[in-house]
């Protein structure tokens, strides 16, 4: 196991929702943090600067991350400010609804560029600094990449695309003692399920989630810490969802 005290991470879609979570769980650890999200949110970044334990600080850098031009800024900024980047949590997304009959081209590729074409580039940037002292990445997937859902095929597609990833970095990185792992959640209560109907969540703690609650941010965010500090798992993918995928209707 890792002690994380004094290690640095890298959070995008940092300040909200899994993002936001994972990186008050790091905070508490004493991981320096650099939170990406598109927009700052000035009370959560003020929340943040406070948040720190035996030193530890959160430092925000503004920036897109479905543009190839953001990923070496934010890794620079990590080496900037704590000279050192040991994990990278890449929380950023968003919706992608839609059949392939009714989506958009342009929300099709949109979806890709956020979701995977992101992750390619963060690696990418991320990895000599990664490679320095072996490193973890954890990819944010979701339950809809495990089964079929119905209208919203760019997601499902983007987020099964993300497991593979991780099976791909994992593997040719091993040896430079860098892991790469994906969470699953299912119904998490943050703004991504702002547009969900009461009758909507109803049926999902009825006939959906076998254990009959949604999950908080924080249940996430938990297992992305373990990931962090277990230095014996890798390629792996964790479903977080009260068991729905077992049953995903």
């Amino acid at each position: 196991m890792i002690d994380l005290k004094g290690a640095t991470a890298l959070v995008t879609g940092g300040t909200s929702g899994i993002g936001l979570a994972t990186t008050r769980a790091l905070l508490a650890r004493g991981v320096n943090v650099v939170v990406n999200a598109r927009r700052p949110k000035e009370p959560v970044l003020a929340e943040l600067a406070d948040a720190g334990t035996a030193g530890a600080r959160c430092v925000f850098l503004a920036g897109d991350a479905s543009q190839p031009e953001t990923a070496p800024l934010l890794v620079e900024k990590a080496k900037a400010e704590f000279d050192r980047l040991d994990i990278v949590v890449h929380a950023a997304g968003g919706p992608a609804p839609g059949t392939a009959l009714n989506i958009s081209p342009e929300d099709w590729m949109a979806a890709f560029a956020v979701h995977v074409h992101s992750t390619f580039h963060l690696f990418r940037a991320a990895h000599p600094l990664l490679a320095l002292r072996g490193g973890s990445m954890t990819l944010l997937s979701s339950a809809a990449a495990l089964r079929g859902c119905p209208g919203t095929v760019a997601y499902q597609v983007v987020k099964a695309s993300l497991i593979q990833m991780a099976r791909a970095l994992a593997r040719d990185h091993a040896a430079e003692n860098i892991r790469v792992n994906c969470v699953a959640p299912g119904i998490i209560r943050t703004p991504f399920q702002a547009a969900m109907t009461e009758e909507a969540r109803r049926n999902n703690l009825a006939n959906r989630i076998p254990l009959g609650r949604e999950g908080q941010p924080e249940d996430v965010a938990s297992l992305i810490i373990q990931l962090s500090e277990n230095d014996f798992i890798t390629g792996e993918t964790f479903a977080i969802d009260g068991g729905m995928s077992m049953r995903m209707v």
